[in-house]
Formats: structure tokens, sequence, C-alpha cells
């Protein structure tokens, strides 16, 4: 009997086309006292739905009650297609051995078409047990019955079953093959929930190809498709997790396995998917450096599938559990003969992991002294390094540096961590995100360290500087792939935005947060994270290669350049300069972390009056920060300016504050590389000036209505043409770019996107959090000659420019040849670009005035092009990405918050809503000066191996060269007489640095002012 003359039958496929309306059909079936034949299809179909969505005790009952009723309907076709259902259900179960002897009647009493069905869901239970070559054979015995039935469904069904084996077994290729063959097969059908697990398949495809953006973008189709039809993803949250570990994001992989895990036991479900999901939040919890809790998880997935007789399973759970026990530093004889044992049978499954056992066992023989068995486990691991996906080689070139460590060979080590990190830096390039890149750098942690220590060892200062940049802010070496024209994405992107300026105003007005909008914020957020991070990178490789040689001539003989490496805990100071690199040691990383969080605290509590009794004891810890971050290295830096470069760990140092470097020009930057980038970004010529007062500041900022004064009246004189002299640098700084320097290029249009903020609370005049209405007083447009003859609307003024060398471009004896510069669009352009005439067009306010004329020579003045003004009303997100989109510089006064557990959601408070790190990366062009007079807008999440994610090191890739920025909160009425002379600075030509320097000494003695000084920084090199 067969759907074609029997309708009842039709509610078989149903369970995986409309899931809900075959249970709710096959519920009012049995109302209808069916015979048995149909109350058998009746049960099955129930079963079935309790089985993949429900309760399995209810799945069971239902099945054997249709096992029953077929038997009374003496249908043997019936019964063999309810016992192979029934074996399913009871493998998912945990109990094994009763489902196989259900297949095994099953076989038995089927024949022909029936038959090939029942071999294969048979196939599927041996690759839910990890048997994968029976899954193979039985896969291969019905394919051909059901293409001769021409039963689409379940040949599509079967080939998508051995698409996934082939995937287990590593043979991507053939794994393709039948994918598409499937899909082809699906487009004709109208199996919504099959189709899903399609989509969801193909994201396994790319993952295991090592694509991972195409994964998550599959992936999440794939949960969308399954949303609609409300049907549980516990395997796509599994396959979803492998690949967020994959890209660094363990701790999140972490919270969705153990969220499952505790859904799945409150409706009862399959205890085969406990134990996978058990085993996915091991492998997470250990990468997210949570050893007890990865021990915790995989000894419960050992016990399951151990149960349930799933050996594949119950050994990689093993090797987890061997992994946590080295990492809570348990490492013994016992482990070494353990890890041996699983790489053993992994290798005998043909399982991709089994090159990750030896390389365990080897480096814990290696770790005992047992050099002899660590070569023979590390020799078979070393094997994977030629081939495969990226993960295996990188294990195999693991192994190898090893070896050669083991065997004393400094060259052999740096050999195969060169060709470890060179695979890695392929792979990191395939992705968009600048968080994923950043996260992937995890991956290649111990090669890097490996190749330090060798470098320490036998290959001077010099050799250990280039392998400390070889990993170091590797992120900032390319700009991220500029998010897509998703008008899915800029639509959460508004809606975010404008959530989250509802969200502040009621707890602004209420002082309480709002639940729902809360919520729905929260929501917006994953979903703009998520299509984020679907973007593919643009180009191969790892950028441009750091040359030691190229920064010691760059460097000249007046700038040093400090960079500290920590090796096994230890700071290792490398001062370059004078042409050569010299290294000296310093104190101990941990006690630096700890008093730099003293110095911060000191700060904050500085940042208010009243605390002036402090000020002591936090200049007596940057002297201790001194002694262990500097240590003998503080006697030998000269007279000039200084660069420092710190690693991740120690981004919030205030650097200012070291008595060394108190009374220095100072700049910070990411890496070596990176402020090399900068040296080669040249400005824009005639570039405008921006100038953004947000809400909400105690001051109102209000040095931004006295800077756009200032500007205005320096006036050009009348007839001088306009003049764009070269860019310059401090004395001996500076020697043409080569052909390495770097364009400011643009990126293409501008699209509006949006953001999240918390609201600083109220604390008397901090730049921190406050409550309350904007009390930013309102500075009247000015209208006259040098403005043409058109008003300008409140809120934002076209300034007309003044005389002289623009914002990062002045002169100094060095001069600066060379460098590719663009055209600026502000400069006789009213619309401030491409980015700035898509958002005006897309919804800008109407009324906006024009610009003066660019700016001419003139003496003693600094600031070329028109000066534009944003504030109140006109200090939205998309009108501010408009004019910042090339700008020659940018001074944004708004609050200011930092947000740890999503970085790239950091914000500044705009009139519409926060400004988040996300729409930074929408830009052409970021200024190639950025002042940001905000507190915690120098604060980063340290990630990866050495990365740094924040506002910062967002802007610096993207073509900003400098950027003024603030480490802690900061009292916002000490910040204006700070800015005003930062800006004088800059108008008579210095550098961000030697501007911010002088700002410094310009303030008054007290400690307030004192310690807005020092939590400034300028990063980058204009």
């Amino acid at each position: 009997m067969t759907a074609r003359n029997d309708p009842v039958l039709d509610l078989l496929p149903m369970v995986f086309a409309a899931p809900g309306e075959a249970l709710a059909r096959a519920e009012e079936l049995l109302g209808t006292g069916p015979s048995p034949l149909h109350a058998s299809v009746a049960h099955q179909v129930i079963g079935i739905w309790q089985r993949d969505f429900g309760d399995t005790r209810l799945s069971l009952a239902h099945l054997r009650r249709a096992r029953d009723l077929a038997a009374r309907a003496e249908s043997a076709e019936r019964e063999a297609d309810v016992l192979a259902t029934l074996g399913v259900a009871l493998v998912h179960a945990g109990r094994t051995r009763a489902g196989l002897a259900a297949f095994e009647r099953g076989v038995a009493r089927g024949t022909g078409h029936t038959r090939a069905r029942v071999l294969y869901r048979r196939a599927y239970v041996w690759w839910v047990l990890g048997r994968h070559g029976e899954a193979l054979e039985d896969v291969r015995r019905a394919i051909p019955v059901l293409r001769q039935a021409d039963d689409v469904i379940w040949t599509a069904r079967a080939l998508t079953l051995r698409a996934t084996v082939h995937l287990a077994l590593g043979s991507v290729e053939r794994a393709d093959a039948d994918f598409t063959a499937a899909e082809a097969l699906w487009d004709t059908t109208g199996q919504e929930h099959d189709k899903a697990d399609a989509v969801e398949s193909r994201g396994l495809a790319a993952f295991r190809s090592g694509d991972v953006p195409a994964a998550l973008r599959l992936l999440d189709e794939a949960e969308e498709r399954y949303g609609k039809l409300g049907t549980p993803t516990f395997m796509l949250t599994i396959r979803r997790c492998e690949v967020l570990m994959a890209a660094g994001l363990a701790t999140e992989a972490l919270a969705e396995a153990d969220a499952a895990v505790a859904v799945l036991d409150g409706m009862g479900g399959q205890s085969t998917r406990k134990a996978e999901l058990l085993l996915v939040a091991a492998r997470a919890a250990r990468l997210a450096d949570e050893p007890q809790t990865a021990l915790a998880r995989a000894a419960v997935a050992v016990r399951l599938f151990a149960g349930q007789r799933r050996t594949w399973y119950e050994t990689h759970a093993r090797l987890v559990l061997i992994e946590a026990r080295v990492a809570t530093g348990r490492g013994s004889g016992r482990l070494v003969a353990d890890a041996a044992a699983v790489a053993e049978r992994l290798s005998a499954f043909g399982a991709p992991a089994a090159p990750e056992a030896s390389l365990l066992a080897g480096r814990i023989a290696l770790d005992l002294g047992w050099t002899e068995d660590a070569e023979r486990h590390l020799a078979v691991a070393a094997r994977s390094r030629h081939s495969g996906p990226p993960p295996a080689r990188m294990t195999g070139w693991a192994a190898q540096a090893l070896r050669a460590r083991a065997a004393g060979s400094a060259r052999g080590v740096l050999e195969a961590c060169r060709r470890g990190l060179d695979v890695l830096d392929d792979h990191r390039m395939t992705l968009g995100a600048s968080e994923l890149r950043a996260r992937a750098t995890a991956q290649g942690a111990e090669l890097a360290a490996l190749a330090q220590r060798a470098s320490l060892v036998s290959g001077g200062p010099r050799r250990l500087l280039g392998w400390s940049e070889r990993w170091r802010a590797t992120v900032l070496s390319a700009p991220p792939t500029r998010p897509p024209a998703d008008p899915v994405l800029l639509t959460a992107m508004t809606a975010y935005r404008e959530l989250a300026a509802r969200a502040e105003e009621a707890r602004t007005d209420g002082g309480r947060p709002v639940p729902a909008l809360e919520r729905e914020q929260r929501r917006l957020e994953r979903e703009i994270r998520s299509r984020t991070l679907h973007m593919r990178g643009e180009a191969p490789g790892g950028g441009d290669r750091f040359d030691v040689g190229r920064l010691l001539r760059r460097l000249g003989d007046e700038v040093r350049l400090v960079e500290l490496a920590v090796l096994d805990g230890r700071v290792h100071v490398l001062l370059c300069g004078q042409g050569r690199v010299r290294r000296f040691e310093a104190g101990l990383l941990a006690e630096a972390e700890v008093e730099a969080e003293h110095v911060q605290a000191g700060l904050r509590r500085l940042a208010h009056p009243g605390a002036e009794a402090r000020l002591p004891l936090v200049e007596a810890a940057g002297a201790r920060l001194e002694r262990l971050l500097l240590g003998p290295a503080a006697a030998h830096l000269g007279s000039g300016p200084v660069v420092v470069v710190p690693p991740g760990r120690l981004h919030r140092v205030p650097w200012a504050l070291l008595p060394a470097l108190r009374e220095r020009v100072l700049s910070v930057s990411p890496s070596a590389s990176s402020w090399l980038r900068a040296r080669d970004t040249a400005p824009p010529p005639g570039g405008c000036q921006v100038l953004v007062r947000g809400p909400g500041l105690a001051s109102g900022g209000a040095e931004v209505p006295e800077l756009s004064e200032r500007y205005a009246h320096r006036r050009p004189p009348a007839g001088t043409a306009p003049a764009a002299p070269p860019p310059a640098a401090p004395p001996g700084t500076r020697e043409p770019p080569t052909q390495g320097g770097r364009a400011r290029s643009g990126r293409g249009d501008h699209h509006e996107p949006t953001g999240t903020r918390d609201t600083p609370p109220h604390d008397g005049q901090s730049r921190e959090r406050r409550q309350g209405p904007p009390a930013a007083r309102e500075v009247p447009a000015r209208r006259g000659p040098d403005l043409g003859t058109h008003g300008e609307p409140t809120g934002r003024r076209a300034v007309p420019p003044h005389a002289g060398p623009g914002p990062g471009e002045h002169q100094d004896p060095a001069g600066r040849g060379g460098g590719t510069t663009r055209s600026h669009p502000c400069v006789g352009d009213e619309g401030g670009g491409k980015a700035a005439r898509g958002e005006r067009e897309g919804g800008g306010r109407p009324g906006g005035g024009r610009r003066g004329p660019s700016g001419v020579p003139g003496e003693g003045a600094a600031v070329r092009g028109a000066t534009v003004v944003l504030e109140g009303d006109d200090a939205r997100v998309p009108r501010v990405l408009g004019e910042l989109d090339g700008a020659a510089l940018a001074h944004i006064a708004a609050h200011g918050t930092f947000r740890a557990d999503s970085p790239l959601f950091s914000s500044l408070r705009m009139a519409d809503g926060p400004l988040i790190v996300h729409d930074f990366e929408r830009l052409d062009s970021s200024p190639y000066r950025i002042i940001l007079p905000c507190c915690d807008t120098a604060r980063f999440a340290s990630v990866g191996a050495d990365e740094l994610l924040g506002l910062v090191t967002a802007l610096l890739p993207l073509g900003t060269a400098g950027v003024v920025a603030c480490t802690a909160p900061v009292n916002d009425a000490a910040v204006v007489p700070l800015m005003l002379a930062l800006h004088k600075g800059l108008e008579a030509g210095l550098s961000l640095a030697e501007a911010l320097r002088d700002a410094r000494a310009s303030l008054p003695g007290d400690a307030v002012h004192q310690a807005t000084g020092w939590a400034f920084s300028a990063f980058g090199a204009a």
C-alpha cells in the first residue's frame, strides 16, 4: 500500500513538510476509530513528531503501539516501516542494542522499496553511532532501489546522509557532490523541514572546507527555516557551536550548548543529542580556558556515549577529557598512554581528530622528559601538516615545531612556526569580520610563543622583535571587509539605534530600565552581529610582512620605539632606535596588570573634586609601573619622542603617568607595523574639520563652540589661492614612503548603520555616565559674507576655513616626502562626499548649509578646508558618519561607553542613539585624525593571541593615522582646557603627540587637571 492509493499515508511525509499540521491530523484521525492499519500510521506520525520535536518516552509508547497495530493489520511492509522508525527512536533514547534489534526485524520483514527505506534509516543510525563504514554500506544498497522506485524524497534523504558521512570522514569533495544532487531533488518537493536540513548540511560542508562565514550564514538560514516550522534545532546547535569554536568564539559556543542541554532536559528529548551537546560544551569550555567545566561536561559525555554503545563519539569525548586534565596540571605517564590509545582508535576510525590526539600525547611526553616517546607521537601528528583543512595542517606544524625544539634546532622551530602561521594567515583572511579575524589568532598562539622563545635563545633582540610583530595586532594589517548593502542589516541597525535611544530615555526619565525594550535591543544586537559575521574576506594573505630594517630607518636617531614582549610571564623590553634593537628584562606581567588596575581606580577617583590626597598615591603607582614595564630601559630612552607598543593585556596603562614618559612626546601603537602604516598614511589635501557635540555632557561639550568660533575668525586673506603643503614629521622620524606606503583609499558606498549604548550615571562633573536631559548650550549659526547668502540650520554650522597646513600636515625640518593622497570631499563639495550624499538622499535633514571656501596659505595658521559643526538634533548618526567620511580632523565630544562583552558595540552617544564600532566600519575612509574627549574611548577587549577590539583599533585600519582618546573616566570640565590647548598645538603645526604633551603641560597643577591629562593618549603616528 502506498501514498498514491491511500491518502492516510500522506501523513508520513507531511511530518517533515508541515510538522504541526501532521500531528493535528494524526490525533484527529485517532478520534474517528480508524482501522488498525490507519491507526498504525497515526501513531507512527505522532511517534516521529515526539521523537524529533518532543518527548522521547511518549515517542516510544506511540511507536510500540504503531508496531502492534501493524501486526494486527497483517501488513508486513507496514510493520517493517514502523520497526525502522522505532529503531531510530530507541537508539536516540540510548537503548542501542534494542534499536539495532528492531532494525534486524525490519530488514527481514520488508521487501523491495520498503526495505530500502529501512536500510536508509539504519544507515542513519550507524552514522549516529559513529560506525561510518556500515552507514556507507547500507546507504549504498538503498539508493539504487529508491531511485528505481522514483522516490524523490527518500532518495534526497539518502544522498544527504551519505554526504554527511563523507564529511565525518573528511571527504569534502564527495560530500559536495551528494549535497548538490540532493538539493536538486529537494527543490522539486514541498518538504520544508528536509529542505532546512539540507541547508544546515551545506553549512556543515562549508565549515569542513574552511569557509567559516559561509557556514555561519547557511546555519543561520537553516535556523530561520526551522523557526518558521516551529521545530527544535539541537543538531543545528551542535554544528553551529563547532563553527563558533573554529572562529574563536568558544565562550559563546559554551553558552549555546549549555542552554540547549537545559531545553532538551526540560522536554525529555533525545539522550543521544544530549551526549553530543555535552561533548560540544566540553570542547568549548576547554578552548575558553575553563578546564574544570570541560572536565565535568566531558566525563558525563563519556558515560552517556559508552551506555549508548557509540564508540566513535566516546573516543572523541575521551580526547577532550584528557586535554582538560592536562590543562588542570595533571600531566602523567598514564595520560600519555591514554592519549596514545585515543589517537590509535581515532586513526582506526579514520577520524580527522587523530593528529590532535597524537600531538597531545607528544606534548605530555615532552613535559615529562620522555623524548623518545614524544618523538614517536609527534612524528605521527606532523604527517598532517601538508594536507587537509587549516586546523589539521596547523596541528601538524605545531607537532613539527615541538619535534625541532626537542632536537635543539632553533632554525627548525622557526621554520615550522612560520609555515604554520602562514596557514592560519590564509584562513584568517577568508574571514571578513574583524572580530572573527582577531579571535582566530588564538589558534596560532602556541606557534607564536614557540618562535619567540627560540628567537630569545638563538636569534637576539632583532629576531625577537620580528616574531613579536608576527602575531601582534594582525587585525590592523588590512581593513575589515566592508559590511554589505544588506537591507535586512541596515533595517536592523536603524531599529537598534532607535530602541537604544528609547531605552536610554526611559532610564533617564524614570531611573529604571524597560525590560521589553532591552530584550528587543539585545535581539537586534544578536541579529546585527550574526549578519556581520557572515562577511567573507576579500583577499588572501596576511598583509605586509614586518621589516625591522625599515622600522629602524623610519625611527632615525631621535625617536625610540619601545615594544613590550611577554615570554613565560615576564616583560621583555625591545628598545628600537639609532639603527639597533636592544633587549632589557623588566617585571612580571601579572604584577603590572594588578598595578595598572590600581592606577585606573585612582584616576577614576581623581576625576571628581575632593580627591587630591590620592594624587601622590597614583604618582607612586606610576613609578612602580615604570619599574615593572620598562625596567632598566627607562634610562636609555634618549631625549626624543617615544612610541610605546604594549601587549594587549596592558592596553589600559596610562603611559603618560610613567615618570620617564611624563614630559615626552609620547604615542602608543598596537604594533610597530601599525605605526609604520600610520606614518605612510597621507592626509587628504584640503580636508575639512568636523566638530561634533553629543547630548548629556556635564559641560555641554563647551570646547566645541569655542573651537568653532576660533576657526570662524581665522579667515583667509582675500584673493589668496588654496595650497596643499606636503606633510611633515618630527625631526629624524620619517623617510619618503616606499611602495609599501598606504593611500587613504575608499571602500565603496556608505549605508546607514546603528549601535548600542549605556548611559553614563550622574556623578558631578565626571565625564562618566550622568542622567538627565542634555545641558549643552546652543551656539547660534554664524552668517556673513564668508558663509555665502544661505543661512545655516540650528545645530549644524559650516565654519569658514583659515589658512595654513591642515591637521596632520604640519611642516617641520625633516619634512615628509611622497605619500599617496586622495582628494577630500569637503572641499568644493556641499554634500560631504559619497557617503554623506548617500545619507542625505536617504533621509538626511533638509537645509544643510554649505561650507566656506577651502583654506589658503597663511602665516602661523594650521587648519585648512571647511569646518563643520554638528550639535543638537543635527548630531545624528547618519549625518555624523556622512561628515566624518574622509575628513582631515574629527573632534567628537560625546559620552563614551565600552562594551567588554561585545567590544564592537562600544559607542559614542549621539542625538539619535549610539554611534558604534560597526558604524565606523561602514565608512569609505575614516578621518585622518580623530580626537575623542570621551570616557573609555581608549579601552579595548584583548582577544585571540594578542589582538585588541575597540573603537581606536577599528579606526586605524580604515585610514585614520592618529587618535587622541581616553583610557579612564575623566572630569568633564577639566577636559575643556585640555582640548582647547590640544587644538592650539595642532594649529601651530604640531603632531597629535606633540600637541597633547604641550596641552598637558599647560593645565593647572591641581589633581583633577593632572589626572585628566594622564588619562589621554595619542595613538598612531599623525
